[in-house]
This record gives structure tokens, sequence and C-alpha cells, in this order.
């Protein structure tokens, strides 16, 4: 179960009730009898995909041709005109895009797909979304696109990339049929009028290792974290008690034998040599503090953010800050902990670096079985799919990684952001499970 979930949070809204959430990769084949069944199924299906920030291709076929598709989402989804203008979908002819001087090439069309998702990505979309319509084939091409749309089902899987590939039931023989579901890892088709599912044996396949997969990288995620943090509680403690205590107590010794001192030059001497002890115990407590927060192990994770709410952005910064704490109880995981500590501390980091924020608020509630935890700033705020662009050109992580971490962990995160608008980010994740007791 835990794995299924996992699954589902990786996974793209198709706009489709009976597809549901699907992850990128996925390849559905589409046997439809008129142009009615071709929108009922695409039109919500790129909908999705505009809203979601994907990039979007319908290759269009009589019986549906790109003027009436683009009547139909113009009919479908408000402000699709922007969309159109600003170049996040287009609409292409059949012959516009598999066919070039008449003749089909499997090479080139495949290559052009590369070529527009790679654009896409750049561009900031989240990942491409298509539908090709196949009702232009004869039997003179049938060959050689059933090559290609085997190339697609096998290449697919590795792309940030959703294809549906319609097909016009009545220029399918039976052995076309075949040929089709074979090539796909869904098929949708209307029986009595109802649209249904089918699976083939590799899709069923690829599924149960996809989610065994998950549920492997969860565990390793997770117990990567906790191995992680232990050492950096270890060394902030080592460094605290030994370091720190060593060099208090050679300042008390020193500041001692300061009073039997002779000579003012040496009472100087002595006098600077304290104050750097004191600088140097101060950097010590304040390593330790960022390699491991001991606040957060002996008092818990609101009373550790409240701290470094005052200590690291108010006093150091001058940012206002404000904790808002529902009071209600909380238990987390030691995992849990770690990781929102972390992630809260990552992007107060980001606001005290990039904002130029005046006022900084954390919010920590319990939602359910959840826990939710909100930074808003009302700094300079950004484009959240600009930036996303530049950080993968860059190999940069940064706040898009806390995304990944916390959805290894079962939980998820939101970003409300524009310029001039400052920044809120929402991360949600689980509470532990099980008796709840005053500790976590």
């Amino acid at each position: 179960m835990v794995a299924l979930q996992e699954a589902e949070k990786l996974s793209r809204d198709m706009g489709i009730d009976l597809l549901g959430k699907m992850p990128w990769g996925t390849h559905i084949c589409l046997f439809y009898q008129t142009k009615e069944d071709l929108i009922e199924v695409l039109v919500p299906y790129f909908k999705a995909g505009l809203q979601n920030n994907e990039f979007c291709t319908w290759i269009t076929c009589d019986p549906l041709n790109g003027q009436q598709a683009e009547r139909a989402m113009k009919k479908a989804v408000p402000r699709f005109g922007q969309y159109l203008e600003k170049g996040q979908i287009e609409i292409l002819a059949h012959g516009d895009w598999y066919l070039q001087e008449g003749k089909f090439a499997v090479v080139r069309v495949l290559k052009a797909w590369a070529d527009k998702l790679n654009q896409a990505l750049t561009n900031g979309y989240a990942g491409m979304r298509v539908a090709g319509d196949a009702a232009w084939l004869d039997e003179r091409t049938w060959q050689d696109f059933s090559k290609y749309e085997h190339a697609v089902n096998e290449t697919i899987g590795r792309h940030r990339m959703l294809a549906i590939c319609t097909y016009w039931l009545d220029k399918c023989g039976a052995s076309q049929i075949i040929d089709v579901v074979n090539n796909h890892q869904l098929g949708l088709v209307k029986q009595d009028g109802k649209w249904t599912l089918t699976k083939n044996a590799e899709r069923k396949r690829a599924e149960e290792k996809f989610l065994e997969y998950q549920a492997q990288l969860k565990s390793l995620a997770s117990e990567l974290l906790l191995t992680e943090e232990r050492e950096r509680h270890r060394i902030a403690t080592e460094l605290y008690d030994r370091v720190g205590q060593s060099l208090a107590a050679s300042k008390i010794k020193l500041e001692g034998l300061r009073q039997s001192v002779a000579g003012k030059k040496l009472r100087e001497a002595v006098d600077e040599i304290c104050s750097s002890l004191s600088k140097a115990i101060a950097d010590a407590s304040s390593l330790a503090f960022d390699l491991s927060s001991p606040v957060l192990y002996e008092l818990g994770f609101e009373t550790a953010v409240a701290e470094w709410l005052s200590e690291e952005v108010e006093k150091k910064h001058g940012i206002e800050t404000e904790l808002r704490d529902d009071e209600q109880i909380k238990p987390l995981d030691d995992d849990i902990r770690v990781l929102l500590f972390r992630d809260v501390r990552e992007l107060l980091v980001n606001v005290v670096k990039h904002s130029q924020a005046t006022k900084v608020r954390v919010s920590v509630n319990r939602v359910g079985s959840q826990i939710c935890v909100t930074v808003e700033d009302d700094g300079v705020g950004f484009d959240p799919a600009e930036v996303a662009s530049e950080a993968a050109t860059r190999s940069e992580f940064g706040l898009f990684s806390i995304r990944e971490q916390l959805v290894h962990l079962g939980g998820h995160l939101e970003i409300e952001s524009a310029p001039a608008c400052g920044c809120k980010v929402t991360i949600m994740a689980p509470l532990r499970r099980g008796k709840i007791t005053n500790g976590g």
C-alpha cells in the first residue's frame, strides 16, 4: 500500500476519470469511432496538461481536423487563447508532422519528438503531453508506423512524456488491432457507451517492478537521511562538548590569571586572547547548531523552528519573524522530524539570501493524520517554472530537491509565488502512526 501511494504522488493527472493518474512514460492507444469520442477523451487530457505546466502537442487528422480540435479546446479551457499564444500547446496536421515529401520516416519522427521534448524542458515545462491520430495510415505505411510505435513504447518510459495514439476503428482490421495493443502499455475503447481500459502483460510487469522500486527507494532514502543526521548530530555533540567546553575552560583559567598579571601591555594581550577565545566558543557553538540542532532532539520540532527564526533570521538579519502553532499534538517519526527541520531551515536560508523580505511567517498545523508546515514571506517572489528551468540547466537542486525528498517519505510540497508577490511554500508530511503520546 505504501508503494502504491508513492507511485500515485509521482504520477501525472491524465484529466480522464478512468485513467486517473499515470507516471511519466505512459503510452496509451485509443480506439474511437466518431470525432466526438476523440473530443471526449483528448480535450480533458490536454486541459490537465496545460494546467499542470506541461507542453502539449496534438497531431490531428480527419475525422477531427485542427480547426475543430482548437474550437473544442477553446470551449472547454478558460483562457485557452493565452496558452496558444505563449506556445504551450500546438495543434498540427498529420501531414506536417508525420510526413515529409509524402513519406513517413521512423528515425526522423522519433528524433523530432526527442528535440521537442528537450526544448520543452529547457523552456521550464514539467514535461510533454502528446496525442497523435493514425487515421491517415494505409497498407503501405502501416508496417513502418507499427515499428515506430514499438520504438516509442520501448523508449518512452525513460522520458518525461505522456502519449495517446488514436486509431479509427473503421480503418483497423483484427490483425492491426492486435499490433496496436501490443505496441502500447494501455488501451482505451468504448463498449456499450462506456470507456474501458485494458493493460497488456508487459505493462503489468512494468508496474510491479515500478512499485517495488519505489518501495526500495523510499526505504533507502529514509535510511540515508537518518544515517547522515546521526553523523551530523555526533559531530555537533563532539564539537560542542569537547571543543567548546575546552575553549570555555581555557578562557576561565586565563581570566583568572589576568588578575595577577603585571604590566598594562601584558594585560591587554591577555584580554585580546580572551576575546579571541570568546569568538571561537561562539563560532563552535554556532557551527554545532548548524550541523544539528540540539533543541530538535531535546524539545521538539516546533521549538527548534522557533529558535532558528529568532536567532538566525531575526537577530542576525533583521527580518521580522512570526511562528504560528495550533498547539495540537503532532508526533513525528525521526526521519520526518529531521527532514522537516532541514527543509524549513533551507527555506528560511533562501528567504534571507534571495527574497529581500521584511517579514517571514512559519505556521505549523495538524491536518488529520498529517503535519502541515507553511513558510511565507513578503519578498520579491519568483516564477517557479522559470527557477526550476534555470536550476535544471545549472544542475542545482535547493528548493526543488525538497519536493523529491518529501515524496520518498510520503509527503509533498507546493509552491505559490510570482514576481513581486512574495512566496508561500506548503509542506505536508505524515504523522507517526499508532498511539499518540506527548513526545515527538
